[in-house]
């Protein structure tokens, strides 16, 4: 549909700890679909109407678009999920793997030709430090998932550009 009923969006990071451990998200969305509260549902960001009054359903509106079609625009969200616990190099893209749930309770549709939706998973943990921060991997996925969410809402919410702005600088 274009800029003119495009809606901002920004950069996010949220952290979390808990006694030693650290989980921190960080996250720039610039996404093809709707955002929405990952606690709520409600909409925060996304496909406006014609007159910017009111929000429309992006997945709805892809629905119209059913021959194939270049949809490349450059939307992406890209985010990382860094901890200080001690994992390995697999264990690192599990976490990364499991994040991406983020993506899928905040942003509708994801993951489309359009969007180069992509998440990192990085440890400050030094290698074969006998003292680093142990968790388990279920443990840390799933809250890399929360945090991530909780970066997403923050990338939207936290964005400083007024709607008057934002529209001039696509003009």
């Amino acid at each position: 549909m274009g800029m003119k009923q495009a809606e901002k969006s920004g950069l996010g990071i949220y952290s979390v700890k808990a006694g030693t451990f650290i989980m921190t998200a960080i996250v720039v969305v610039n996404a093809l679909g709707d955002i929405s509260d990952y606690e709520t549902g409600k909409k925060l960001a996304g496909l406006k109407n014609a007159d910017r009054t009111e929000y429309i359903s992006c997945e709805e509106a892809l629905y119209q678009f059913m021959a194939p079609r270049d949809m490349f625009t450059g939307n992406t969200t890209i985010g990382a999920v860094i901890t200080n616990a001690a994992f390995n190099k697999a264990e690192l893209n599990k976490i990364a793997s499991m994040a991406r749930n983020a993506y899928a309770r905040c942003i509708n549709p994801v993951g489309t030709m359009a969007d180069g939706d992509t998440i990192y998973a990085a440890s400050t943990a030094k290698r074969g430090d006998s003292e680093a921060v142990r968790v388990d991997i279920n443990f840390a996925g799933t809250l890399a998932a929360r945090v991530m969410s909780a970066a997403i809402k923050n990338a939207v919410m936290n964005s400083k550009i007024s709607d008057e702005e934002f529209l001039s600088m696509v003009k």
